[in-house]
């Protein structure tokens, strides 16, 4: 009997309360608040490589801009190019399109993007699967030095072919691409590194 006991106690000291706060897996402060801004990655170059990024300049319209993507040594993603404003031109980018798995970002309420760029503004963009505009945000690069760029969703406004679309801002629907942009109307040389892409 005293044995059976014993083993009962001992069961109860080993088994977790699942209501305990301390066995959440979902992290929290002191307070047992849970912590709803941790980062969700949606693509990182060091480890997802390049996968299926690919440039698209104005050169579809007639354009003479060209870029080039790249992976470095260290696995960032390397965008770089000319933007040139011959014939109507006037813009590089760089996508990443998912029609059969589009990145979920539920919950979440900003883009989290770490670049190392040249002190020049770059367009965040991304496509959900309603309807053909895009979700924009600009921002400016530091230059030559790693950062980390936050993008609330509720800043980034709908285009459509660089003209303004009547609906509600990016309200955090499924991601089928994203796209980043460099169009400042004007002849420039550019170069962006790229490590991290998250939603938090």
């Amino acid at each position: 009997m005293r044995i059976f006991v014993l083993f009962i106690f001992l069961s109860s000291c080993i088994v977790q309360n699942p209501t305990d706060p301390k066995n959440d897996p979902t992290p929290g402060d002191a307070n047992g608040t849970k912590d709803t801004s941790a980062l969700q990655t949606i693509y990182d170059f060091p480890e997802q490589g390049r996968g299926k990024w690919r440039v698209q300049d104005d050169v579809v319209m007639g354009g003479r801009s060209d870029s080039k993507f790249v992976m470095t040594d260290d696995g960032n993603g390397r965008f770089f190019g000319k933007v040139s404003l011959e014939n109507n031109g006037g813009f590089c980018s760089v996508q990443h399109t998912t029609n059969d798995n589009p990145f979920v970002v539920k919950g979440k309420s900003a883009f989290s993007v770490q670049v190392n760029g040249d002190g020049k503004d770059y367009n965040f963009r991304v496509r959900t699967p309603n309807g053909r505009h895009a979700y924009n945000y600009t921002f400016q690069t530091k230059g030559d030095k790693w950062e980390t760029v936050l993008i609330p969703f509720d800043a980034m406004k709908a285009t459509f072919h660089g003209e303004s679309v009547d609906v509600p801002n990016y309200a955090g629907e499924d991601i089928r691409e994203i796209q980043i942009l460099i169009g400042n109307k004007k002849a420039e040389t550019f170069e962006l590194l790229l490590m991290n892409i998250s939603a938090m």
